[in-house]
């Protein structure tokens, strides 16, 4: 069953690393996870954002666009499937969030490699993933 926790934006951009006692390796509190899986998932943006950034200065000025396009389409799909609002709270299931983000990272990855050996695809550019 995918694990499904209530996070809200302030809880994990308001949170100082010092404030946790609690080791990630063995989480005891809910609080905890949510504290871990924060950690996870904004080192995963890092990767994400990373590789964007690197594919958009490697690209030419015409295919930056179609490249944007395709991180939107993509922030569209990750947040229609991983995000629900239900009332007052904000419900991001933890699982899909990891798992699309890490896909996406590899996708970018994949883009960075084909467009230094053999040049950019820019219909591939415009993808949300490999389909």
């Amino acid at each position: 069953m995918l694990k499904k926790l209530a996070i809200t934006a302030g809880l994990l951009l308001g949170l100082p690393a010092t404030a946790h006692a609690a080791s990630c390796d063995a989480p005891q509190t809910g609080f905890d996870n949510v504290y871990c899986f924060a950690k996870v998932y904004m080192d995963l943006d890092r990767q994400l954002n990373d590789n964007y950034i690197s594919l958009m200065k490697l690209i030419g000025e015409g295919q930056k666009p179609v490249l944007r396009g395709g991180q939107r389409n993509w922030i569209a799909m990750r947040n229609e499937h991983c995000y629900r609002a239900d009332g007052g709270s904000n419900m991001v299931n933890i699982d899909c969030a990891l798992a699309t983000t890490r896909a996406r990272i590899q996708f970018l990855s994949d883009r960075l490699a084909e467009c230094r050996a053999t040049g950019c695809n820019v219909t591939k550019l415009g993808r949300i993933n490999e389909d």
